[in-house]
């Protein structure tokens, strides 16, 4: 059963407004559409890899996506978790392209894609790192764990693997993501041993909801030129900023598009950009509202947390606020 779904990467959330609102020189805006770029690619692979273990039979397993765990002063992450009462499964997924080439006795990866090669980090190592990381945790806090498996999922349909030194974790633990339910069961005939209860089970699932740490950029570490954030309501039909509020709708000056509601996204890149607080005057300058009565209106309609009254009144996300959706 799915205890944890994936949640779409808070990154890339803030990676969008970043790019949507600041004016950039353009060696960093580069940088940033490229880290963007390879998130929303590894975003993609992680949702395959979702849909071939919704395919299988995983009654047997406790499964966890997307897992950031506090431990050491640092964290770890596991792209998705598989728990059964004899053994668990990480798996890594992989979304690179062209063709991959296993070296895990030098730990790197090298990529060609259209005649350039890139070396990445060993995945074998990382996820075995992952399962050390995962052991050590448990072992903290008390639990005696299983055997803990861990595999390498490539989702990217037209990518190659190759294994140029025969090596046998390779064969073992790298594989395209339709096969990933094949190998979850070679791991399955492997252990028979009951190591874990159901109690246990749920103990440890618990555990994990509880400790995840969801991973948010630090833009004030970002150095980014925050006098240059570009402010008003962008048009969700044509991404252009600068809609004008009119008889309770907002209107794109280039398109003619009408929306209800764009103030939302609007305010959803203000908490992401300058943090979870606004006051009703700051939302009427960043929104480029006439009237600061008719901002009061609209952050009272949208069901925000508030503190302080009159002037002194500080807007809050609640849990009705989707700032992360």
């Amino acid at each position: 059963m799915i205890e944890k779904y994936r949640d779409f990467p808070r990154e890339i959330t803030v990676l969008k407004a970043i790019l949507r609102r600041f004016t950039l020189n353009p060696q960093l805006q580069s940088e940033l559409e490229s880290k963007l770029s390879r998130k929303l690619a590894g975003y993609k692979g992680e949702r395959e890899l979702d849909y071939h273990l919704s395919q299988f039979d995983h009654t047997r397993f406790y499964i966890l996506h997307d897992l950031r765990i506090p431990h050491n002063k640092t964290h770890f992450q596991i792209d998705s978790l598989l728990i059964s009462d004899t053994f668990m499964l990480i798996i890594d997924s992989k979304n690179y392209a062209g063709t991959l080439d296993f070296y895990p006795e030098f730990n790197y990866l090298l990529q060609t894609f259209n005649g350039i090669e890139k070396v990445y980090p060993d995945p074998i190592l990382q996820t075995r790192t992952q399962a050390s990381q995962l052991k050590s945790f448990l072992i903290k806090h008390h639990f005696s764990p299983p055997p803990i498996e861990f595999l390498v999922s490539i989702s990217n349909s037209q990518a190659i693997i190759r294994n140029p030194g025969n090596n046998q974790d390779v064969r073992i633990r790298v594989c395209k993501t339709p096969a990933v339910a094949y190998k979850v069961q070679s791991f399955s005939d492997k252990y028979h041993n009951e190591i874990l209860s159901v109690k246990d089970i749920r103990k440890i699932t618990k555990l994990l909801l509880k400790s995840h740490e969801p991973y948010i950029p630090d833009i004030p570490s970002m150095n980014l030129p925050m006098d240059q954030v570009q402010t008003g309501v962008q048009c969700p039909e044509c991404q252009q900023i600068g809609m004008k509020k009119i008889y309770g709708s907002w209107i794109c000056g280039k398109c003619g598009h009408l929306s209800k509601d764009a103030q939302i996204d609007a305010l959803r890149d203000f908490f992401i950009i300058f943090g979870p607080a606004i006051t009703s005057r700051q939302f009427t300058d960043f929104l480029h509202i006439s009237s600061i009565h008719q901002s009061k209106r609209l952050l009272s309609a949208l069901d925000l947390d508030s503190t302080g009254c009159k002037k002194g009144r500080i807007y809050t996300p609640g849990k009705n606020f989707p700032l992360w959706d």
